[in-house]
């Protein structure tokens, strides 16, 4: 199921899978998969743990990378994603912060909201860090989850998040 995938970049960027499992017990899987060409996309699977599933695509860009995805449950049972992305960048040592989530147990997701403001610029560092990952609130009244990532080759590589709001 899972495929080297081969990034073009100064720095090292991982594509390991990241699970999360939702209020029914389903298993939810995304990834950095490469399929066609060069660009890398995320990949999101659903599966009661008994048999493979069958991927599909939730990153909305047709351009740049998409890679260090994260997932999490709330407890309302929404599923919220967040990646690391280049498709507003022709340098690929700038990225942002992309997330998007689904209310229906992943058969369809929200269109990708860019979370930072502006891109992270990682410069000729080789290592921006392994640091990224999303939570949700474990608040029953609300959906929200809060993606984490570090700040690149600026502010000291500082941990920076934003709350993220379903409707």
């Amino acid at each position: 199921m899972f495929k080297e995938v081969n990034f073009n970049s100064t720095y090292r960027k991982n594509s390991f899978p990241s699970l999360a499992i939702g209020t029914s017990g389903a298993i939810y899987d995304v990834y950095a998969d490469q399929q066609k060409g060069n660009g890398a996309e995320i990949e999101f699977c659903a599966t009661a743990g008994t048999a493979a599933c069958s991927p599909v695509i939730i990153n909305n860009a047709s351009t740049g990378q998409q890679f260090m995805p994260s997932v999490t449950v709330d407890s309302q049972g929404y599923i919220h994603a967040s990646w690391f992305d280049t498709r507003n960048s022709s340098a690929t040592s700038q990225y942002d912060i992309y997330a998007t989530y689904s209310g229906n147990g992943g058969a369809s997701f929200a269109p990708n909201a860019r979370v930072t403001s502006g891109l992270v610029n990682a410069g000729s560092a080789s290592f921006i860090g392994d640091y990224a990952g999303i939570a949700a609130a474990p608040v029953s009244s609300v959906r929200y989850a809060h993606p984490v990532w570090t700040s690149g080759g600026f502010n000291n590589g500082q941990l920076q998040t934003a709350a993220l709001t379903a409707p």
